[in-house]
């Protein structure tokens, strides 16, 4: 299946402003981060033209790290269908930001999934390891929630807005071998 991944790079948990990265956290959760994503619902429910949408943020990183968006496209549809229609949920977010209900329900969305991962060892190890490894503290894990419950929707629009910008991304296709 052919599919597409739009990257820009961004600033770390260790080399972010206060407050970026957890933006930046929650931007990915609400463009991408799963089936109430704006992404899913725009461009697999809606439209029903992707099979495939989603947004990550790679922020347990010691230097600068990627946001990455990607889709697939489903039935008829072109991927640069889906490649523009992602597009303009990405400039959508910068030039209007996202509403408060919306910023609520990611922001519960993203500290529930830390809780549950903490009810696994492995998953501790790896939370613990990462923050550790990149020069964090353990007391950084601990108020991790607390950091992203603080997160304002001025700030995801702001973080979406100076980095998400087109001229300063890079876009690779996967595409299907020609016979």
């Amino acid at each position: 299946m052919p599919n597409f991944s739009t990257q820009w790079v961004v600033p770390s948990y260790h080399t972010a402003k206060p407050g970026e990265a957890e933006a930046l956290d929650l931007l990915a959760e609400i463009l991408g981060g799963g089936s109430r994503s704006r992404l899913h619902q725009q461009l697999v429910v809606k439209q029903g033209i992707a099979a495939e949408a989603g947004a990550f943020f790679q922020g347990t990183m010691l230097d600068a790290t990627n946001f990455t968006v990607y889709g697939a496209p489903r039935g008829d549809a072109k991927l640069v269908d889906v490649q523009a229609a992602v597009e303009v949920e990405v400039a959508r977010i910068a030039k209007d930001g996202v509403t408060s209900g919306e910023l609520e329900k990611a922001k519960d969305r993203f500290v529930r999934s830390m809780i549950f991962a903490r009810d696994k060892q492995r998953s501790m190890a790896h939370i613990y390891g990462k923050t550790l490894a990149t020069g964090g503290s353990i007391r950084d894990v601990e108020e991790w929630p607390d950091r992203i419950r603080k997160v304002t929707a001025d700030q995801v629009k702001a973080v979406a807005a100076r980095y998400l910008v087109s001229d300063h991304s890079t876009t690779g296709y996967l595409l299907p071998k020609d016979n």
